[in-house]
């Protein structure tokens, strides 16, 4: 079988060997190892020992490298190209070696963030069957992995792609510390196109308990919950095998199978209604999900900075009155009302706090027409705030477009500034952390702070 996309590898064999080549200190090979940090009990290495065990994880990784075609196998080069750097970087500053280490470690760090990224074009490995989008699948994967590494978030955000770029959950986390509040751990769950049936799928029927919060924050808008549209991302869930594995007692879990299967078999509670699917209640979550920008706890941050005066000679003004978003606008009795009450009755019986943010739109966005549907949805909100936390955001910042990565979509600076709202409102019921701080807290360089205009 041909093998495509050379070009990394071309370079990571010969870095290696300009240092492995010359020496002769101990051999590498590709067979698993122990991790060469030394415990505290081990005596320190010196010099010499560190330079031949880096050059020997470098030239491991180069010959790992002419093989890896999945995302397991790039991280295998990863780590060891980490290894080598780790090793490098503890040669001590009295050492002749410690100069010339320290540049050819700058050098394999270059290859550390290659063999990451064939590692993340390489995809996610699939933990469930298909559920009818990529965004979906992939938040799934990484939710699941999030949840095996470190349990189930303090707070989980859902919502549309409006909240996978609108909340920022590690500004959460953070914001939450100053406000007395350490050690919360958050994860945005929000899957683009995600209706009031969708995330009623998701928290009523996909997620078992063992991957609950202890509060919830859905982050949306009146689109989200307008029964007059066509649903189409829940269309695709219906129609998709994770859909009709669900129905058959699949759950999202990161339980040993035994303990699965045995819940699986117990009377479920209603699902939402659907048309009937061919799919295959059998599907297996075999492969790999395309892998995008999304991070670690699920957010998606972008930079785009919304300028009128710019977006418009891309993009086309479309008028409220022509925007199929509320062409029919229906809220109450449809059956997204429906799925939202169901939700709110879900997570009452499971003792879980609601917080709904009804996100910001631009000025540019909120013409005279969607202006008034907007108000419905506000009062539409304030009928159910008995029953939930409301945090009506819609006019925040009308005029403050720098904030928004176009008319409805907010970007990764007022997503910091959205969960540094939140973390601020003495309103929401913050749960205590059960444990310190976990390293998920720290800062993440992806999140960095946004211009001076903040």
């Amino acid at each position: 079988m041909t093998r495509l996309n050379f070009g990394p590898r071309r370079w990571l064999v010969p870095l290696a060997l300009v240092v492995t080549g010359c020496l002769n200190g101990p051999s590498s090979t590709s067979e698993p190892r122990q991790p060469l940090t030394a415990n505290a009990a081990s005596p320190p290495m010196d010099g010499a020992t560190l330079w031949y065990q880096a050059a020997g994880e470098a030239n491991r990784a180069a010959q790992l490298a002419q093989e890896a075609s999945t995302a397991a196998e790039w991280n295998q080069v990863a780590q060891a190209w980490s290894q080598s750097v780790g090793l490098l970087k503890a040669i001590p500053a009295d050492d002749p070696r410690q100069v010339f280490s320290q540049r050819k470690a700058q050098d394999y760090l270059s290859n550390l963030q290659v063999a990451q990224q064939q590692a993340r074009q390489a995809g996610v490995s699939r933990v469930f069957p298909p559920l009818g989008t990529d965004v979906f699948d992939e938040q799934v994967s990484l939710y699941h992995s999030y949840v095996a590494t470190l349990g189930p978030p303090d707070i989980l955000i859902l919502g549309s792609s409006r909240a996978l770029q609108g909340i920022d959950p590690v500004v959460l986390q953070q914001a939450l510390a100053v406000q007395g509040y350490p050690g919360l751990r958050v994860y945005n769950f929000s899957v683009n196109g995600a209706t009031a049936q969708v995330v009623s799928f998701i928290t009523r029927q996909l997620l078992a308990p063992d991957m609950y919060p202890r509060l919830v924050i859905w982050a949306e808008g009146s689109r989200g919950l307008n029964s007059g549209r066509f649903d189409r991302t829940f269309a695709e869930v219906l129609a998709s095998p994770g859909y009709a594995a669900v129905q058959t007692g699949a759950r999202l879990t990161v339980q040993d199978t035994d303990q699965a299967d045995t819940e699986a078999s117990q009377p479920q509670a209603e699902t939402d209604q659907g048309p009937e699917t061919d799919a295959d209640p059998a599907a297996k979550a075999d492969g790999t999900v395309p892998a995008s920008p999304i991070n670690s706890q699920g957010f998606l941050a972008v930079n785009d900075q919304f300028n009128p005066a710019v977006y418009y000679q891309t993009f086309p003004r479309v008028r409220g009155q022509y925007d199929n978003a509320y062409r029919p606008f229906r809220l109450e009795g449809g059956v997204q009302a429906m799925s939202f009450e169901a939700v709110i009755d879900f997570l009452r019986a499971e003792n879980i706090p609601l917080v709904f943010v009804n996100l910001p739109l631009s000025n540019d966005y909120l013409d005279p027409v969607r202006i008034g549907y907007e108000r419905q949805f506000q009062q539409f909100l304030q009928a159910r705030a008995e029953a939930m936390t409301l945090v009506d955001l819609l006019d925040v910042w009308r005029w403050q477009s720098h904030l928004f990565a176009d008319p409805s979509h907010i970007n990764r600076y007022g997503a910091r500034e959205i969960a540094r709202l939140l973390a601020e409102d003495e309103r929401i019921p913050w749960p205590e952390a059960d444990q310190p701080p976990q390293a998920d807290t720290d800062t993440d360089l992806e999140n960095s702070p946004g211009p001076e205009a903040l």
